[in-house]
């Protein structure tokens, strides 16, 4: 039993000391002290610190306080994806995507895009939502789910998941068409920030009555309230 409880004291130990190291490296590469940073950031991705990985890959893919080498981010950004980082299955997606590091491939993109929108990445929701909208990376197009991927993103808030969800909501190729919500949510979009979303509030102004934009109103200051669910 005693010898039990040494060992758990050491592997605790152990994975304090490699917590540290991501720290304290993570702590020098904002200073841009990395001479200091990179060794630090190495032993804790060999104790398989999954935030480390997604680090040094991104210093690989920019050259930032290192040789840059697409190749050596992409296998930091892999690593990191298959311990399940989100931000490093955001990564190995756009790399398959646009063929840097690693041979270009739209199955393995639209598969990681995937999995990292699955934890709630909006960026990804987003890209997919778009693969969707638009018929890209081998997928057929699917307004159905360009719009739940949007809809994702836009409940946490993001402006252009809420103005491309409006725009799913306005396409005339959508069986659920419905121009008050598209309104609905481009107004959001724009309370959020978004510039492009006024041009999209003009020409809804068109098609729509006073008494539709009335309601589209009611129900944008309904969904905000409501943190973006009843909507």
């Amino acid at each position: 039993m005693k010898r039990i409880l040494v060992s758990l004291l050491l592997a605790l130990m152990t994975a304090n000391a490699f917590s540290d190291d991501f720290e304290d490296g993570l702590h020098a590469a904002k200073k841009d002290d990395y001479k200091t940073a990179i060794p630090l950031l190495n032993n804790a991705a060999k104790q398989d610190n999954s935030m480390a990985h997604v680090m040094l890959g991104l210093m690989y893919k920019n050259g930032k306080g290192i040789k840059q080498s697409q190749k050596i981010a992409f296998k930091h950004f892999l690593t990191a994806a298959k311990l399940n980082d989100a931000d490093g299955q955001f990564n190995v997606a756009q790399m398959y995507e646009y063929g840097k590091g690693t041979t270009k491939d739209d199955t393995e993109a639209v598969k990681w895009y995937q999995l990292a929108a699955e934890q709630g990445v909006t960026d990804a929701q987003i890209r997919l939502g778009l693969i969707y909208q638009l018929g890209q990376n081998g997928k057929p197009q699917d307004v159905k789910s360009a719009q739940k991927w949007f809809r994702l993103a836009a409940q946490q808030g993001d402006p252009d998941a809420q103005l491309m969800l409006g725009r799913a909501y306005a396409d005339d190729q959508n069986e659920t068409k419905d121009l008050i919500r598209a309104y609905a949510w481009t107004l959001l979009a724009i309370s959020n920030g978004s510039q492009d979303a006024i041009k999209d509030r003009e020409a809804l102004d068109k098609k729509l009555s006073v008494k539709q934009r009335e309601e589209a109103q009611a129900l944008s200051a309904q969904c905000s309230t409501s943190a973006y669910n009843n909507c």
